[in-house]
Formats: C-alpha cells, sequence, structure tokens
C-alpha cells in the first residue's frame, strides 16, 4: 500500500506531458472548428489537400509520409473527399498499381479559404502564451515531432 501511494504523488496529471499534449490538441482542434466554420472541412482534410495543392499528382504513400498522417485515416478520407470532388484520383503514371491524386478547382478553392483563416487559428491557439514564446513553442512542436533536426533559439528566425 505504501509503494502504491508513492506511485501515486509521483504521477501528477497535471504535470503529465502526455496529458498537457492531448488538452493541448483539443483546443487547438476546437479553434481550428471555430475559426473554420462554414467551410466544412477537418484538419486532416485540410492537411490532405494542402499537400496535394503542392503535390500534385502525389501517391497515398506521399500524402501519409508529408502529412504526418497515419495510412489508415488517410486511406479513409481519400474517397470521401473524391466524392465531396475535392480530389481527382488516377492511375500513376510511373506504377500503373498506385494511384496519383490531384485537386480540383473547389478543393483548390476550399484549401485557400483555409489558408486564408489559418493566420487567426495560429494566434487563438498561441494566445495563452506570452508572444515571446510563440516562435521558440513553434520551434519545440517541431523537433517534438521530428520536423527538425538541429535546435535554434527564437533569435535565428530574426
Amino acid at each position: 500500500m505504501k509503494r502504491e501511494a508513492q506511485s501515486a504523488r509521483e504521477y501528477d496529471l497535471f504535470t503529465n506531458v502526455n496529458h498537457l499534449l492531448r488538452r493541448a490538441h483539443q483546443r487547438a482542434e476546437a479553434i481550428f472548428a471555430e475559426t473554420m466554420e462554414g467551410l466544412d472541412i477537418t484538419p486532416r482534410q485540410a492537411t490532405l489537400l494542402y499537400v496535394v495543392l503542392h503535390h500534385p499528382g502525389a501517391s497515398l504513400t506521399d500524402v501519409v509520409q508529408l502529412g504526418g498522417m497515419d495510412r489508415g485515416t488517410t486511406s479513409e478520407m481519400v474517397p470521401r473527399m473524391v466524392r465531396r470532388g475535392l480530389l481527382v484520383e488516377s492511375r500513376a503514371a510511373d506504377d500503373g498499381r498506385a494511384k496519383a491524386l490531384t485537386i480540383t478547382d473547389e478543393g483548390a478553392e476550399l484549401i485557400r479559404a483555409v489558408i486564408e483563416r489559418t493566420d487567426d487559428v495560429r494566434a487563438a491557439v498561441l494566445s495563452t502564451l506570452p508572444p515571446e514564446y510563440h516562435a521558440l513553442f513553434v520551434k519545440m512542436l517541431s523537433l517534438m515531432v521530428g520536423m527538425e533536426t538541429e535546435v535554434r533559439t527564437v533569435s535565428d528566425h530574426a
């Protein structure tokens, strides 16, 4: 019993990194939904459209790697996005077994509307942090998910 009490004291929900990241994610998702109201798009759908806009003809594997999404979620999303008229699937020119994704005009228009509102999402997400920590926080998140290979300070971006 003494060991259980000691373990319970060592685990603090309010400093637990996984718990805090989950709560931060929930907050960011809520801000995204509120800011994108009327566009009928989720953050993952926006990522998919953004990747395909910038990488026409991308395969599902490309989208998964570039967008940092899991393959299952992405493969479920693609047919829905095709049915909505936001993406087109065709055979890849270099591999007849693979499918190439291309964004439609409607999809490009939607992702441009998302991009126009993205600064508002960023500002709202970061609003609870002191402004001098914004760039550092983004840098730390980038490092955490493996998007940055070297540590730079905020002054390196100035």
